[in-house]
């Protein structure tokens, strides 16, 4: 019994000085694979997104509820200087914010960072639901990105557009 509660504790407090280690380096996300906290220069909110257009992904931190910031490399198009995150579902029946651990806390929690480039701003993302501004974006979303699946019209019902606006 005493071995097993020694062992239990090298591991927790493994797990503790690795977390402590990787709030203080950062862990982005890589491609497919999440990070947890971005790490970059703070860069106070800007009032025209369109620098961000040479970039065809940003990186973007949500904070769950079990406290541990959750990372992921996502999408997005910028209309009118306002920034704008794509959501999408690979899944029949799956919607807004189900099937994703980012969209889930961004419905809890609205609160996230956007890192592009070396740049990090502070921001909270809401969902688009008026239908004119929703189709403007996906026009948008087809032009930048002509080759995704999700460019289709057919897969127009499977795609969400997350409004950045400053905190």
């Amino acid at each position: 019994m005493k071995i097993l509660l020694r062992v239990v504790g090298a591991v927790v407090a493994c797990v503790i000085l690795a977390l402590v280690i990787l709030s203080i380096t950062g862990l982005d996300p890589n491609q497919r694979r999440a990070g947890l906290w971005l790490k970059g220069d703070a860069a106070s909110f800007p009032a025209d997104w369109t620098f961000a257009d040479k970039h065809q992904t940003l990186l973007l931190e949500t904070h769950p509820w079990y406290l541990i910031p959750h990372s992921v490399t996502i999408f997005f198009v910028t209309d009118n200087g306002n920034l704008y995150l794509h959501a999408d579902y690979y899944s029949a029946g799956q919607r807004f914010p189900g099937g994703k651990s980012w969209t889930a806390s961004v419905a809890r929690n609205p609160k996230v960072r956007v890192k592009i480039g070396n740049q990090v701003f502070d921001g909270k993302a809401v969902l688009v639901t008026d239908p004119a501004e929703f189709n403007a974006l996906f026009e948008d979303f087809r032009k930048k990105y002509p080759r995704s699946p999700f460019s289709d019209d057919r897969r127009r019902s499977d795609v969400y557009f997350l409004h950045v606006l400053s905190q």
